[in-house]
């Protein structure tokens, strides 16, 4: 049985791999608040946790996807993926020191 961490990573690679789409513009703390507030409904369920996670695409380039993630399965319920040059410099310093930063 995996670990919650490995799940979710587990859970980013197969979003990755489902989702072509990634967001260009530059994205501050406040926008990625909002973005999790307004799927607030679906990141307080209780299987369910809120977390961006920072990772690298084959073409080498740096992301976070940021979504919705069921604990228990590692399954994804909503993500949008981010460059990772494209965040501010506080979701950068919240990610320094971890792949996955858990938002609650």
């Amino acid at each position: 049985m995996f670990d919650p961490i490995s799940l979710l990573i587990r859970g980013v690679i197969f979003a990755m791999a489902a989702c072509e789409i990634v967001y260009y513009a530059y994205l501050t703390w406040t926008i990625v608040v909002n973005w999790f507030q307004d799927n607030e409904h679906l990141a307080t369920q209780p299987n369910n946790v809120a977390a961006t996670i920072k990772t690298k695409l084959d073409s080498g380039e740096h992301v976070v996807v940021q979504g919705i993630f069921n604990k228990k399965t590692g399954d994804t319920v909503e993500t949008r993926t981010i460059k990772y040059d494209q965040l501010d410099s506080d979701i950068r310093d919240a990610h320094r020191g971890s792949e996955v930063v858990i938002w609650q």
